[in-house]
């Protein structure tokens, strides 16, 4: 049954999830399997994962299933963190827990996002009428930080830079999870990038350190008018030599064919392919 975050053992329920981290099959592609990573990360989301956590337990009290919630009431959105369940939970819990937590969320639009080799995610979508988008591709490259110095057309983003960043986030990456005013607010989680050819913004990376030894792609955008010059490949350049980290990942949508052949171009080698869920309408689960 689902239990609210009251007389909840948080270390133990921590323990769960580090444990479930560690297949692909039952993972939450929003968090990696390293486990002061996770507890990092948790620890991070904009509502205290402690509040918004729910269980589920077996007649014996054993903890059989958890899940996390973060919304964005600016986007309207909220990211489901797991359910992470064992195998013969996910039938009888899996859509109360699904439901209940997502019920906290002040907003319309929930997501949930796994490996698409996790099939019970997939399964507890279908049975509840979410959506399966779109799966996307993880790129990985480790390779030295380049010894030349940072290009003079790349410069920190500044407030400035809004109207054009905006025009360009919004381009590529419409109703994505960060927008433009998060990528540019310095106290925020991103840095970002631009490059500026003196005409004008034509470019721009916005990235976060992962872990201890690498950095993370979040966006990255070329104005159409001025791909094909370098710009994509000096803006990762750039995120790694700001970074000083060897190691620099990336998500691509499979619909973007050319995205992935422009990073596997690059050195960038395939990991995973991970596959986001929606549900269906506005706050299904309130009542």
């Amino acid at each position: 049954m689902p239990i609210t975050s009251r007389a909840i053992d948080h270390q133990a329920v921590l323990d769960f999830i580090v444990e479930q981290q560690q297949s692909p099959a039952t993972a939450c592609a929003y968090l990696g399997t390293d486990a002061e990573s996770i507890k990092d990360d948790l620890k991070g989301l904009d509502q205290p994962w402690t509040e918004t956590l729910h269980i589920s337990t077996a007649e014996d009290g054993r903890l059989t299933g958890a899940v996390v919630i973060e919304w964005d009431e600016e986007l309207a959105r909220s990211w489901v963190y797991g359910p992470w369940m064992e195998q013969d939970a996910w039938v009888a819990h899996g859509p109360a827990l699904l439901g209940t937590v997502t019920s906290l969320a002040p907003v319309g639009d929930h997501e949930m996002y796994a490996d698409v080799a996790h099939r019970e995610m997939a399964e507890l979508a279908t049975r509840c009428g979410w959506r399966h988008r779109e799966a996307n591709f993880e790129y990985s490259r480790t390779a030295p930080v380049p010894a030349n110095e940072l290009d003079l057309q790349i410069r920190p983003a500044t407030a400035e830079d809004l109207p054009r960043v905006r025009a360009l986030h919004e381009a590529e990456f419409p109703g994505t999870y960060a927008s433009a005013v998060e990528l540019l607010d310095r106290a925020g989680r991103y840095s970002t990038l631009v490059l500026d050819d003196g005409d004008g913004v034509r470019g721009y990376v916005a990235y976060q350190h992962q872990g201890r030894d690498g950095v993370y792609l979040d966006f990255i955008t070329v104005d159409p008018t001025a791909r094909r010059a370098g710009i994509g490949e000096l803006l990762i350049t750039a995120a790694q030599q700001c970074t000083g980290r060897q190691r620099i990942e990336l998500t691509v949508d499979e619909n973007r064919a050319g995205a992935r052949a422009f990073y596997e171009a690059l050195g960038f080698d395939q990991v995973a392919a991970t596959r986001p869920y929606r549900s269906p309408r506005p706050n299904m689960w309130a009542h």
